[in-house]
């Protein structure tokens, strides 16, 4: 198994396809290993209206992910690395903020 954290000049074969489908999520509210593979539930929350103009707030299922053990790995390594980048980009704007 390869290890994702190996930073080699080995070449992946990556094909980028216009036509993957975009996933959106506010939350990932069930997780769980089952025959080997990772399971994780996304869900998004949603606004619905009411017959007396409230509205209520439900989470609905937006994808199911489902991947190996070293897919986890990539998946959570690439979650660290983006956000190292909002904390950094933070702490720009607040040092911009302070010399304002």
């Amino acid at each position: 198994m390869s290890n994702p954290d190996d930073k080699t000049t080995d070449t992946i074969n990556y094909v980028d396809r216009i036509d993957a489908p975009h996933l959106y999520f506010d939350i990932a509210p069930a997780h769980g290993v089952m025959a080997n593979n990772v399971e994780i539930e996304l869900a998004a929350r949603t606004l619905n209206p009411q017959p007396d103009g409230s509205v209520e707030v439900k989470f609905i299922t937006t994808a199911r992910l489902r991947c190996s053990q070293a897919g986890a790995l990539h998946l959570r390594n690439a979650l660290d690395a983006v956000l190292k980048m909002f904390e950094a980009s933070q702490q720009g704007h607040s040092a911009a903020a302070k010399l304002n």
